[in-house]
């Protein structure tokens, strides 16, 4: 007779796929946590990320997928083949850090001198790996295939642009494309619906006369007043603007935000900077704004003005609303939160896949008051409740296993 161990695991045809997704993701979790604990102590650059593609490879050949790497820089590619046929996911993941310095006293802080995971790749990236592990454990019942995207350079939004040139989506070409971003919604939450706005790239060169210190004030004050919204600055800020966004119709729908700089060059005035608006439609008469103050303020002749538009990311909203059932399913309905409103302050060359397949990015909550983490990317104090990478993995495995279970 035969008997069965009391702590005997069940196999993974002996219980639902979803279980066994659900069970692996937990069992991953301090694996994963140690994972984003290495790479937020090794932070890299945008075009620098040697380390990190050597760190991500490794964990994906581990797990039997197939590699490339050096993909539009230190890009990375993992492709899951399941055991039976079906469509074709993918799932991105950024990887890079940013310029900074982290507050002291983290037992997993930058060992970079002024290089800092500000944004959350980190977290990302953990999140990317374990979503590969779970499904590699299901590797023959997975009908389909999932291919893997670790994109380097998105904070200097060319990344995307690297990737898709070196061929990363064209065989195979996904049906529909993931990924998630770090936002400060609680642990434990997810959003879907996610849009961030576009970017207009400036640059404007004062000429002759009008290359004046008095002349660069007043014109910089000038694109500042078509500024109608202001980047949130505390917490209390930050829980007001996260209202907004889940209000339909809210004050952000008409969102412009400016960001402006001054040239280093001690020889030229350089105006630099960047102008946000929550759609893309606005953009013509923001650019007109634009040329009209340059020509009083400089004159037709007193100013250079170069521009160059960068596409606002917009998730699909069919992909969206199929995603939210699945994810109601992962983590629970009351934690599934609904986006109406466009985020102004952050852009996303996300925009660039969306452009080539349907898709969908998902905000990941990783803030915890209660720790003192408000989970608000680019803040100087920006940490993450590394529960979130337990929840992320949890929640985009089943919803790919989902998305390739369907007809």
């Amino acid at each position: 007779m035969l008997v069965a161990c009391a702590d005997a695991q069940p196999s993974p045809e002996a219980e639902p796929p979803l279980t066994t997704l659900a069970r692996r993701a937990e069992a991953l979790r301090g694996e994963l946590v140690d994972l984003r604990r290495d790479l937020h102590r090794h932070p890299e650059l945008s075009g620098e990320e040697s380390r990190t593609e050597q760190v991500i490879a490794g964990k994906l050949a581990k797990l039997g997928l197939e590699v490339r790497t050096g993909v539009g820089g230190h890009g990375v590619i993992g492709v899951l083949r399941g055991g039976k046929p079906g469509p074709v996911v993918a799932y991105r993941s950024d990887m890079d850090a940013m310029p900074g310095e982290e507050p002291p006293g983290r037992e997993y802080g930058s060992t970079n001198p002024g290089v800092y995971h500000v944004c959350g790749h980190d977290v990302h990236m953990a999140v990317a790996v374990g979503v590969a592990s779970t499904l590699s454990s299901l590797r023959e019942q997975l009908p389909g295939t999932v291919l893997f995207l670790f994109q380097p350079a998105e904070e200097r939004l060319v990344g995307a642009q690297a990737m898709i040139d070196a061929g990363a989506i064209d065989a195979p070409h996904p049906d529909v494309i993931y990924a998630i971003h770090s936002f400060p919604f609680p642990v434990g939450t997810l959003a879907h619906g996610a849009a961030f706005a576009g970017l207009d790239h400036i640059s404007v060169e004062l000429l002759g006369s009008a290359a004046t210190e008095e002349t660069a004030l007043r014109v910089e004050e000038r694109l500042n007043e078509l500024s109608n919204v202001t980047v949130p600055k505390n917490a209390e800020q930050v829980a007001a603007y996260l209202e907004a966004l889940q209000v339909e119709g809210g004050p952000l729908s008409q969102a412009v935000y400016v960001d402006l700089g001054r040239s280093s060059d001690p020889n030229r005035v350089i105006i630099r900077g960047g102008i946000k608006a929550s759609s893309d439609k606005d953009y013509p008469a923001l650019r007109e704004q634009v040329q009209h103050i340059l020509e009083e303020e400089a004159g037709p002749a007193g100013y250079k003005l170069e521009s160059k538009p960068f596409p606002s990311m917009v998730s699909d909203p069919e992909v969206s609303a199929a995603a939210a059932p699945e994810l109601a399913r992962a983590v629970g309905p009351d934690n599934v939160l609904k986006l109406h409103n466009v985020h102004a302050f952050s852009g996303e060359d996300f925009a660039l896949f969306l452009q080539r397949a349907p898709g969908a990015m998902f905000l990941l909550g990783v803030a915890n008051p209660e720790r003192g983490i408000l989970g608000a990317p680019h803040f100087p104090d920006f940490d993450a409740d590394e529960e979130a990478i337990q929840v992320g993995t949890r929640a985009m495995s089943q919803l790919i296993w989902q998305r390739l279970s369907q007809p």
